[in-house]
């Protein structure tokens, strides 16, 4: 059993929303994952919430075309869990940081993921944009 780090799951999350396919962040999730957002009063729990949710929202933003294209970077954290491998989203302008997504691991799964306000974090980016 290999065990997930959270850079490969943040390089995994990345990939997954340049591409618009959840398919390979899918695999990812454990059972019990845990999906929250700053911005939803509620989490959603369970690997099949989880991935109808992300496989729904990027179906979604694929149909939208070029106006609701997402850019997600690598990055870290440098405030609130400072350090912390993350990925750093934009829709539509490159230059206007919308989310930072956090993650947590649990051997070869993805346990919890945080959709985050960017300013709590101050994520700074490595230029990296996997796809």
């Amino acid at each position: 059993m290999n065990e997930l780090t959270e850079l490969t799951a943040a390089a995994v999350y990345a990939e997954a929303w340049n591409r618009l396919d959840a398919s390979e962040l899918i695999e990812l999730l454990g059972p019990e994952t845990v999906y929250e957002s700053q911005w939803v009063f509620a989490a959603l729990e369970g690997k099949e919430a989880v991935a109808e949710y992300l496989s729904g929202k990027m179906a979604t933003l694929r149909a939208a075309g070029d106006p609701a294209k997402v850019r997600a970077e690598l990055g870290r954290t440098t405030r609130g869990f400072p350090d912390r491998a993350c990925v750093i989203l934009t829709q539509g302008h490159a230059n206007d940081v919308t989310a930072v997504m956090l993650f947590e691991v649990a051997g070869p799964h993805i346990k919890r993921m945080d959709l985050c306000i960017p300013d709590l974090l101050s994520p700074v980016g490595s230029g990296e944009v996997p796809v």
